[in-house]
Order: structure tokens, then C-alpha cells, then sequence
């Protein structure tokens, strides 16, 4: 589609030699009509800070782009990506990510990214098939940005446009003709998606062995979705014991997707112009949220024990299982953005409106406090008792529902090589009065430095984020050198600091480092 103008660190050393051929691009010929190939092949090595933190394998990473035009209007691009280990250390299976299932481990994994026919008339450009499309002009978070999901697989490495996953989606841009009340370069977009497709977690679950939760979880699976290996039940007075500590199992369930309805299909509308110099749009979407939420179900197993004047509860064998669930819930967003350049300088904002969505409370509390569930455990121990074998557990909602405001504001400035970019985003949640994972006012903080030495071929970057009100922090600086024309190599450092309870903070453990290697023609 034709475009508008637009400190714990450690010394990680590893040598990475492989063979793997690339190539970027390839022209060639099929059937008579020209092809260009987009090859590239990476190795990434990942060096755990903590080693009782989940491992993370050797990724081998390859992508396979093609791009064939058909006729000077009609255009084919295809992306497909072939990975192998990463964070998929408990993964038994390989196959191809599947558009219907939120919780996926696999590897080998293929994914099919985009695959769309573009069309180009006078005045309309057309783009038919499965793809991403990228709103707003915020760097890493943009509020207006709604149409694709994210994989949650390994969120602080990947950059944004590897998190996003294509959506089978038709795309026309209109460029309305030059009019006296008609601004410069005015064109109005819309995307519509027939089918929902969800965001991407690895699966997880801890077993009850030997009366104890065991639990094998991927690196980057939230710890914030994880209850506690175990709840108490206080027992009456004058029982031998004050309470009792009962095992509980996890497990995630995919359940269904919203069905295949015109009613379930998505809309995103955008309008762009040049206004004096800076460029503005305007935003609409509805559909499902690309936030994740999810459910989050309790059940006790216990065998009758009536006849033991020892057993207050009478219920003998007692534990407990909690199923996570995805919730997808419609949103409406109404949003815009700008951007304006002063020579070396440009500054940009963008916020938008978002009406019913769900914000994640931190599951690991909604058992940790038996009081919030007394009344249930006390249900299902009855029942138990009753000789059923198993009982529901009814716990608070995981998520609420409730109006935000989304905006941000950044600028970035250019001198000598140099480029800087500071910005500032937040969240409002609106009319609120439950605890959730972030506060009613969340407010990050972004830092991106980037300059490049001996003729491009050294590139260095320092991302920092801070969080004010959700306390926590992450840096992440890393240097690629270009070896020669074929070959780079990449190292660097990710730090994560903070308090457990939070978005971010939840990862403290995970600080790492990494190389990489990577062969291009």
C-alpha cells in the first residue's frame, strides 16, 4: 500500500559459528514473471542472570519473504518464519501456529506471517489477504494501534512488528482528489477483519505430585496469571491443626473463539491529512480488544470422611485445580494522532478513547486471600462430604470492565549521528475501584538512544522504560556489528527491576543476555 509521509549489567561472551545460507534479495524468474526473495537466517544464544529462572533454548530463526508482481497493478507478498527452541523449553510437538488457539507451544514452529494480493488503482489501493497493519506513530505503544494481536511467547526481545500477527483482513486506502476544503494528501482507510484471530501465550501447568505443585512453565509466561501452588483452609477451633495447606494443580484451556459471525468481524476506519505541515489522523475500530484478558475457574477433589471424629472437614484427600481461560471482549475506540518536524527536532502525540475494556487483576491474588472465598470453600467442602466427588469454587472475577484513555507524547531529536527519542504514555482507567495489575493512573516513561559508528557498520541502541506509578523498570541496550556483507552479529543485555505486582515488575527474575548471529548477501 502506497504510505503518508510519515544498572546490573554483565559482560556476555559466546562464540556462534553456523552454516545456515541466506540471502537478501534474490531475484529470479517463475514462470516468466520476476520474483524477489527476501532470506534470512539467525542464531540467538540467551545466558540466564538467575539460574533458577525458567530456561530459554538456542532460537534458530529463519524467514522466507517473496514478492512477485503480476502486472504493473497487481502485486503478490508473502511472508512465512521457520523457528526452532527459544522459549519453547517445554514444548513436545512441532507444527504451524494456528489461528484459533490462544495458548500454543511448538517447535519447530512455522508461521505463515502475511500472505496478501495488493492492487493498485488511480485512486484506491486495495490489499486482500492475511496481513499487519501498523497505526499510530508513538514508538512501541501506540493506543490507535488495534488490528493485530501480540505473542506474549518473548515480549521484551522480539521487536513490535515480529510480536504482531497477521489477520485475514480486506484493506482499501481511498486518496480523495485535491479540493479547496480538501486538505494535502487526504486519505481515508478501512480495514475490516471477518475473522477474529487471538493474541498468542505458551501454554502452562503445575501437577500435584507427592501431595506437592510442581509446575513447568515457559520463561515468559506471566507469573501474575499463575495462583499460588496452594491454599489454606482454616480449620474449627480446637482442631489438632489450625488449618490445612491443600495442593493445587494448574493448568491454561483454550476454550472457544468468538464464532465465525458477521456480527464477531472488525472495523477499523482511519482518516490522514497534511494540515500546515504536520500530519493528523483520525481513528475508529471495533472489535475484540487486543489486550488480553482472561477467566480464571477453581475446583476441589476430596473423598468423604465422615467417620473419622478427627477430620473436621470430612473430606479426606483433599486438592485443587485452576483452569485459565482467554476472555475476549468488544471494544470501541475513538483516538488520533499528530506529528510535526522542526528541522532536527519532531514531535508526535497520539491518544485515544477506548469504551469497555477488560483490564487483568494479578491472579495470584485471587486465592492467596481465603476470606474472599471462604463462603465458597465452605460450599464445596459440603459437597465433598456429600460423597461428589468434585466441587466448583466460585472466585472473584479475574478482569474488569471498564472505560480508559490511552495517550502519549513524545519527541525525538537528531544531532551528529545521534538520535534520541524521549516519550511519555499513559493510562487512565476510568471509574475504577478494583485493584488491577496496573494502577487507575499508569504512567511509563521511554528512553531510545541509537547511533551508528565506522560507516553503519557498528549500531548501538539503549531502550529504557520506567514506570512511575506501577514501579518498574527495564533497560535493554544492545550493539550489532556488521562483519562484512554477509555476516553480523548482535550482543546484549535485558534488566528488569521492580515490584513483583506489576506488568513489568512480574519478570524481575528474567534478566539475561543474549548474542546473536545473523548471514545476509
Amino acid at each position: 500500500m502506497r504510505r503518508a509521509g510519515g544498572a546490573k549489567l554483565v559482560v556476555v561472551a559466546a562464540v556462534q559459528l553456523w552454516a545456515t545460507r541466506s540471502a537478501w534479495p534474490i531475484q529470479t524468474t517463475v514462470g516468466g514473471r520476476p520474483v524477489d526473495l527476501d532470506i534470512t537466517a539467525s542464531v540467538r544464544e540467551v545466558v540466564e542472570e538467575n539460574g533458577s529462572s525458567p530456561h530459554e533454548r538456542t532460537l534458530e530463526w529463519l524467514r522466507l519473504g517473496a514478492a512477485v508482481p503480476l502486472t504493473d497493478w497487481l502485486r503478490f507478498d508473502s511472508t512465512m518464519v521457520g523457528l526452532n527452541g527459544g522459549p519453547t523449553f517445554q514444548s513436545d510437538r512441532a507444527g504451524v501456529y494456528s489461528w484459533n488457539n490462544v495458548f500454543q507451544d511448538l517447535s519447530p514452529a512455522v508461521d505463515f506471517e502475511e500472505a496478501y494480493f495488493d492492487l493498485f488503482l488511480p485512486s484506491l489501493d486495495l490489499r486482500v489477504g492475511k496481513q499487519k497493519v501498523a497505526w499510530g506513530k508513538l514508538d512501541r505503544t501506540q493506543p490507535n494501534d488495534l488490528i493485530n494481536p501480540l505473542t506474549y511467547t518473548d515480549p521484551l526481545l522480539d521487536e513490535e512488528a515480529e510480536r504482531k500477527i497477521g489477520v485475514p483482513a480486506l484493506q482499501a486506502s481511498y486518496y480523495l482528489p485535491a479540493a479547496a476544503l480538501v486538505p494535502p494528501e487526504s486519505r481515508l482507510t478501512a480495514v475490516w477483519v471477518p475473522k477474529y484471530v487471538p493474541y498468542r501465550f505458551s501454554p502452562a501447568s503445575c501437577q500435584i505430585t507427592d501431595n506437592t505443585s510442581h509446575c513447568a512453565l515457559e520463561r515468559w509466561f506471566p507469573p501474575a496469571a499463575v495462583p499460588p501452588s496452594s491454599f489454606v483452609v482454616a480449620l474449627p477451633s480446637g482442631s489438632p491443626l489450625p488449618s490445612l495447606t491443600v495442593p493445587l494443580a494448574f493448568r491454561t484451556e483454550n476454550g472457544s473463539l468468538p464464532a465465525w459471525r458477521f456480527e464477531n468481524s472488525e472495523i477499523g476506519l482511519r482518516y490522514s491529512a497534511l494540515l500546515r505541515d504536520t500530519d493528523l489522523a483520525l481513528y475508529y475500530f471495533h472489535g475484540f480488544d487486543v489486550q488480553p484478558a482472561f477467566r480464571l475457574s477453581a475446583e476441589a477433589f476430596g473423598q468423604p470422611d465422615l467417620a473419622n471424629p478427627l477430620n473436621p472437614l470430612k473430606v479426606k484427600d483433599l486438592s485443587g485445580e485452576t483452569v485459565l481461560t482467554p476472555a475476549f471482549h468488544h471494544v470501541d475506540s475513538w483516538g488520533a494522532d499528530f506529528a510535526h518536524a522542526f528541522d532536527r527536532f519532531t514531535v508526535r502525540g497520539e491518544g485515544a478513547f477506548i469504551q469497555g475494556r477488560p483490564f487483568s487483576r494479578d491472579l495470584r491474588t485471587l486465592i492467596s486471600d481465603p476470606s474472599q472465598i471462604a463462603d465458597s470453600i465452605t460450599q464445596a467442602l459440603g459437597e465433598l462430604a456429600m460423597g461428589r466427588g468434585k466441587a466448583t469454587v466460585t472466585l472473584p472475577p479475574a478482569f474488569v470492565v471498564r472505560d480508559s484513555v490511552e495517550w502519549g507524547i513524545g519527541g525525538d531529536y537528531v544531532y551528529e549521528g545521534y538520535v534520541l527519542l524521549l516519550q511519555m504514555n499513559q493510562t487512565d482507567v476510568l471509574h475504577n475501584d478494583v485493584n488491577l495489575l496496573i494502577k487507575d493512573v499508569d504512567t511509563r516513561l521511554l528512553a531510545n538512544l541509537r547511533k551508528s559508528f565506522l560507516s553503519d557498520t557498528l549500531r548501538t541502541q539503549l531502550v529504557a522504560i520506567h514506570a512511575i506509578e506501577s514501579d518498574y523498570t527495564i533497560i535493554r541496550p544492545k550493539i550489532f556489528y556488521q562483519f562484512s556483507d554477509h555476516i553480523g552479529g548482535e550482543i546484549g543485555y535485558l534488566f528488569i527491576a521492580g515490584r513483583a505486582h506489576s506488568v513489568g515488575g512480574q519478570y524481575r527474575r528474567n534478566d539475561e543476555g543474549w548474542v546473536r548471529a545473523e548471514y545476509k548477501l
